[in-house]
């Protein structure tokens, strides 16, 4: 009796199972936290997909619904680990159907390894099973649109096409395995770009296609095929102007996949994208030295003009504290302002005025001398 009262209170006060599960993350073995809106997450799978990819299969602790934890097949959660003493969150996509959270109350990611960055590399190594991480509420917009658009000629069946390149693939994997069988009046189609065998989560989406008619897919080979071209949209559908197409992958990848559709007559309330990494700003005329000051830590750094590095990597390379979550823009955990000076939003591809204003730190590249409150 008193057992159940304790789990009741545990799972009230921290959507836990048990007092236990929530402050095991705080013992010497874990290498993960619990704080704030994290839920708590145990492992207990690890499964290579390719050369550079990893899968880590997390079970919930507490409940799974719409007021505690659950998500929309395509979105992402921030992974929240600790290293040298440091608590860091990614984000990383859920890659598992709506249904594997439903049956077993687990949650798979699956996780590309940027051989030069601090995380993912080093996580596939680190983590075992039972070790508790920290994870937050599901986030992101790349989800299915079933609805047909007013301004579009009405079908008896809606085409959809995935476009995915890489590692792209992991929230359409999410997305087919949990929309194709329930949305029978629904054509989907996936073009899968990856380098010979290493097309990753094939199995799954081979017996997909083979079990559901509504449900084609392309495995092509960067070596052999080339990139996404008209003669390979054209032969999926002969009306573009009628679909919704999905984009994921790397950025030059999407940047000229966007171009191409929008160039054969895919209308722009008709395109989605999902764009994992930072985006390129390898064209911004960077021709002199700049100065940043920061502020608050009253530091004054100058970088060379082939440094294109981000505010906060400058900031971290020379010691200034900054806060930051997913370093890609999407979780605005490093907003701060910038006094003065002109900045390059690597997102959105423009540039600031030369005031004061907010910006964000892991996505903004200095181009003038830049005052900023770090």
């Amino acid at each position: 009796m008193l057992n159940e009262l304790t789990n009741k209170l545990s799972l009230t006060l921290f959507n836990n199972d048990t007092f236990k599960a929530y402050f095991a993350p705080f013992s010497s073995k874990p290498i993960a936290v619990l704080m704030g809106e994290m839920h708590a997450a145990r492992v207990v799978g690890i499964k290579t997909e390719n050369n550079d990819m990893y899968s880590l299969t997390l079970a919930i602790s507490g409940k799974v619904n719409e007021q505690y934890f659950s998500f929309k097949a395509g979105q992402y959660v921030e992974l929240q680990v600790k290293k040298n003493g440091s608590y860091v969150k990614r984000p990383f996509t859920i890659s598992s159907p709506i249904s594997q959270l439903q049956q077993d109350k687990t949650i798979t990611l699956t996780i590309k390894k940027q051989f030069e960055g601090r995380i993912t590399p080093w996580l596939e190594s680190a983590v075992e099973k039972g070790d508790l991480f920290g994870i937050s509420p599901a986030k992101g917009d790349f989800v299915l649109n079933t609805a047909v658009p007013q301004n579009r000629n009405v079908q008896t069946t809606k085409e959809v096409i995935f476009i995915a390149g890489g590692s792209g693939i992991t929230p359409f994997h999410s997305l087919l395995l949990s929309h194709v069988v329930n949305n029978p009046t629904i054509n989907f189609t996936l073009l899968y770009y990856a380098r010979a065998n290493q097309h990753a989560l094939r199995e799954n989406l081979v017996s997909l296609e083979v079990e559901h008619a509504n449900f084609t897919l392309k495995l092509l080979q960067s070596e052999r095929d080339g990139h996404c071209s008209q003669a390979h949209i054209n032969a999926i559908t002969s009306d573009l102007a009628r679909c919704d197409v999905y984009i994921c992958g790397p950025n030059s990848m999407m940047d000229n996949t966007q171009a191409l559709l929008v160039e054969m007559g895919l209308p722009l309330d008709g395109l989605h994208l999902e764009q994992f990494g930072l985006a390129s700003f390898s064209n911004v005329d960077l021709n002199v030295a700049r100065k940043i000051s920061f502020t608050t830590t009253n530091k004054d750094i100058v970088v060379n003009e082939d440094n294109q590095q981000t505010l906060l990597t400058i900031a971290e390379d020379n010691y200034v504290p900054a806060k930051y979550g997913c370093r890609i823009g999407i979780c605005q955990e490093c907003k701060c302002k910038k006094v003065s000076g002109v900045v390059y939003n690597s997102q959105t591809k423009t540039y600031s005025d030369t005031g004061e204003e907010d910006i964000q730190a892991c996505i903004s590249v200095p181009v003038t001398d830049v005052v900023i409150n770090l």
